[in-house]
């Protein structure tokens, strides 16, 4: 094809111009219809991504509670086993102060009795350094997380320890638990 311009006006002589007269367009109105339906794609591609990005969201947020409570198990767990420990060091039974029931226990080797996870909410502490922690005391708000461990005997030498962490979160009850068995192995 061949072009011809005439000084500065653009126009063509010959090539397209017919050719897009023949087809009843112009340039502008095709590129306004590309625009749009250019819009048209992205808009569709946002408004279906969208709900991913919110459940996204809403599940990251269930995970770190779920963190969160995996933890505290674990920590009361720990805390269990803990007596257990100081029990052979101070020349104890290794039973002492650990007889079946349902307690709560926290970093203090407190261990009270309780009687059910109505009892059990654990309190945030936010006032040592940076770092944040779970408690039984008094006067630190409310967390959301509540922590009983039940302690079952089946022998003279074992102990099975099972420690629920409950949770509620829009409206939805959440519950993590953890178990684990003590030997008098000494």
């Amino acid at each position: 094809m061949i072009f011809e311009f005439t000084n500065k006006s653009s126009t063509f002589q010959h090539g397209i111009k017919p050719w897009l007269k023949a087809l009843g367009k112009n340039n502008f109105g095709l590129s306004l219809l590309e625009i749009v339906v250019a819009i048209l794609v992205v808009t569709m591609g946002l408004v279906g991504v969208l709900p991913l990005i919110t459940q996204n969201i809403q599940v990251e947020y269930i995970n770190k509670n779920n963190l969160i409570a995996s933890q505290l198990a674990q920590e009361g767990l720990e805390l269990v086993r803990n007596i257990r420990d100081n029990n052979w060091l101070a020349g104890n039974d290794w039973d002492n102060g650990i007889t079946p029931g349902t307690y709560i226990v926290d970093y203090t080797g407190n261990i009270n009795s309780v009687a059910g996870i109505g009892e059990a909410r654990l309190q945030q502490r936010d006032d040592v350094g940076e770092e944040d922690y779970y408690w039984h005391g008094e006067g630190d708000p409310d967390s959301i997380f509540s922590r009983l461990i039940t302690i079952t005997q089946t022998s003279s030498e074992l102990l099975n320890v099972s420690c629920l962490i409950q949770w509620e979160d829009r409206g939805q009850t959440y519950q993590y638990v953890a178990d684990t068995v003590l030997y008098d192995w000494r």
